[in-house]
């Protein structure tokens, strides 16, 4: 007999009643708690409640964010404010590294802890290529968030956005949206000057 083999026996071999009844119990709790155990430590994330895929996303690192995808990081993995790699790099106009995780299944409707989607943060953002690819990819042109109701064309009128407003309409965006503050596109177009983009919101029937 090893040396080795002697020692893992020692306790049966002196104790063969006690270890009778404690392997048991042993084997119980390594089936009850193994798989927890055995589960990856959550990702570190910064002072802001960022991961490392969403960190990467929102610096325009596409090979990394799809290297971590082949890894098993899920596409739609969310941070601490719920933001999706998706949506950084919607946000940030990282248009390369958006229609890789669109082409990969990632969530258009995917909402932030505030209500936000991927194209509500790229119309925030004034980033109309990503916008675009958004909503040729099927995302819904009049999701609001839920802090004040407002859709993308909300955002892009009181913005002075022209180039986004006439895309949002074209895509079907209702231009007399009423958000839950009240408001409307056409108002904060007028509120803010943007006369352009009011006349426009009027055509659409913003003023009907």
């Amino acid at each position: 007999m090893s040396r080795i083999w002697q020692w893992i026996t020692l306790p049966y071999r002196r104790y063969p009643l006690l270890t009778g009844i404690l392997m048991p119990l042993a084997l119980v709790v390594a089936f009850m708690f193994g798989p927890d155990l055995m589960k990856p430590e959550p990702e570190a994330v910064d002072p802001l409640g960022r991961t490392a895929l969403t960190l990467a996303a929102e610096n325009g690192e596409t090979e990394r964010v799809l290297a971590m995808l082949d890894d098993g990081t899920a596409v739609d993995a969310s941070d601490r404010c719920g933001w999706t790699a998706l949506m950084k790099a919607a946000a940030n106009g990282h248009l390369e590294m958006l229609e890789a995780l669109l082409a990969r299944g990632a969530d258009t409707k995917h909402r932030d802890q505030a209500g936000y989607t991927a194209l509500l943060v790229a119309v925030v953002n004034n980033q109309e290529a990503t916008s675009r690819a958004l909503l040729a990819a099927g995302a819904d042109v009049d999701a609001v968030d839920d802090e004040a109701g407002w859709s993308s064309l909300t955002w892009a009128a009181k913005d002075g956005r022209p180039e986004l407003v006439e895309l949002l309409l074209a895509q079907g965006a209702d231009p007399a949206h009423v958000a839950g503050d009240g408001t409307t596109p056409l108002q904060w177009a007028r509120e803010n000057g943007h006369t352009e983009i009011a006349a426009r919101l009027e055509a659409a029937g913003a003023g009907k």
